[in-house]
């Protein structure tokens, strides 16, 4: 890791928190949302950007619009979507996608709060369709967890994907 100048965390915090993607990883893959959920903090935000691409040489001002947003979400719009997906009525996911997601480069360090960590991972989903096409999809996360009494949850992740422009025709994965 690199120094930061921040005192590092403990051993047994970054092996709890690293095994706590690996598990939230794996409640996704076998549609466990629920149990995902369990994962979250009443206050959880939930957010991805699109990024923009532009020439290095660029100087003009951003755009006045904005970043384009395609998840802002905290608890409520959480379990919204996955009564969504639950319902029946999403036929992109009717049989289910084959869908696995690698959980990689992960670095923990200590947060501005006691209790909390910030974890940056890398997660690449494997999604394949009854049409047979697949999509890879990756991203960089920047997640902040918070230690309860029954363990890490989830208290904000911000999520870069690797793409500037969606590459699919829908995203009903979670990252």
């Amino acid at each position: 890791m690199l120094e930061s100048g921040v005192a590092p965390m403990s051993t047994e915090s970054v092996t709890g928190l690293t095994q706590r993607l690996y598990h939230e990883a794996r409640l996704l893959d076998a549609e466990r949302f629920e149990d995902w959920l369990e994962c979250m903090c009443n206050d959880v935000t939930y957010r991805m950007e699109l990024k923009r691409r532009r020439f290095r040489a660029d100087r003009s001002p951003p755009a006045a619009v904005g970043v384009g947003v395609v998840f802002n979400e905290n608890l409520a719009r959480l379990k919204l979507r996955i009564d969504r997906l639950r319902s029946g009525f999403v036929w992109a996911e009717d049989p289910p996608n084959f869908v696995r997601r690698v959980v990689s480069n992960v670095e923990v360090e200590r947060a501005d709060a006691e209790n909390e960590a910030i974890v940056h991972s890398v997660i690449v989903i494997h999604r394949n369709r009854i049409d047979g096409l697949t999509r890879v999809l990756t991203a960089g996360r920047s997640d902040r967890w918070r230690m309860h009494a029954d363990g890490w949850k989830l208290a904000a992740r911000e999520i870069a994907l690797d793409h500037a422009v969606l590459p699919d025709s829908n995203i009903n994965v979670f990252f």
